[in-house]
């Protein structure tokens, strides 16, 4: 009876393991007190700080600036400010919508920059370019950001600037992807597996 119990635990958390290794990890900022919430901020695991802390990015309402960005914002209020998420675990992906402060893109060349950390060193860097989404009649360029790394990192710096230099900066729907977990471990999980059960059969001939 105690094989069966252990080779059930094992399978289970397996199973578990296996589900969060798979799956984005999702930042709902809805979720969070709206207006009140600022940076420093720990949140689903991952710790936000800013260039200008304390206070240098918000979490409140979109407030209809931004038609593709979701109800809710992270967002520097207006003010030049880089944003700096460090993560608990690994990363080798992450996805966002962004807007820039640039209000009818005025000075041009709109860019949101992302810069991917392991430790200290820099390995992976991107850049999008957000518009005044067509029809909108938003004042704002928006854009979605998408980096896959084929390096895992631990933190990043999120900037937007436009010709003239430093903008504000607005994010939301961030997701990001963990680093699954290597196959070795799966290789251990499954001949751990095999060796309960078969100390299980070994058990079952003894007591015949």
């Amino acid at each position: 009876m105690s094989y069966r119990i252990h080779a059930s635990v094992v399978a289970a958390c397996a199973l578990a393991l296996a589900a969060t290794a798979s799956h984005a990890t999702t930042y709902d900022f809805s979720t969070l007190p709206q207006g009140t919430t600022a940076t420093p901020l720990t949140f689903n695991g991952a710790t936000f700080t800013a260039s200008n802390d304390p206070g240098g990015f918000t979490v409140g309402s979109n407030g209809g600036l931004y038609s593709t960005l979701g109800s809710s914002v992270l967002s520097s209020t207006g003010v030049a400010a880089t944003l700096n998420i460090a993560f608990s675990t690994a990363q080798t992906g992450i996805s966002f919508d962004a807007a820039n402060g640039d209000f009818l893109v005025a000075n041009g060349s709109d860019t949101v920059t992302v810069n991917a950390y392991n430790g200290t060193t820099l390995v992976a860097s991107q850049s999008i370019t957000p518009v005044i989404p067509s029809g909108s009649g938003d004042f704002y360029p928006q854009g979605f950001f998408s980096l896959a790394s084929g390096a895992a990192f631990t933190s990043v710096t999120i900037s937007a600037a436009d010709a003239a230099g430093a903008e504000s900066l607005a994010i939301a729907e961030l997701a990001t992807t963990p680093v699954p977990l290597p196959a070795a471990f799966w290789m251990f999980l499954s001949g751990l597996g095999g060796a309960l059960g078969f100390a299980r059969r070994r058990a079952k001939v003894g007591t015949v």
